[in-house]
């Protein structure tokens, strides 16, 4: 039967690009077979939006209040 492992990440601020690259980084080395990385958040920059297809990993963002200039 196939699985897959999914890491999550709880932020309770904004979300960064700098901070998305240092959860990223963290996550890969902690849970090396994670087929995706899910990050809640309170609200994330539109750099962060830009950058997760960037990654070797799925990562999703899920901001609580989305800020205007993410859009």
């Amino acid at each position: 039967m196939a699985y897959q492992k999914i890491a999550l990440e709880y932020k309770d601020r904004h979300l960064t690009r700098p901070m998305l690259d240092q959860i990223v980084g963290a996550q890969t080395r902690a849970v090396p077979d994670a087929t995706e990385l899910i990050i809640r958040c309170r609200s994330a920059a539109k750099t962060a939006y830009e950058a997760v297809d960037s990654y070797p990993i799925k990562v999703t963002i899920i901001a609580r209040e989305v800020t205007p200039e993410a859009l």
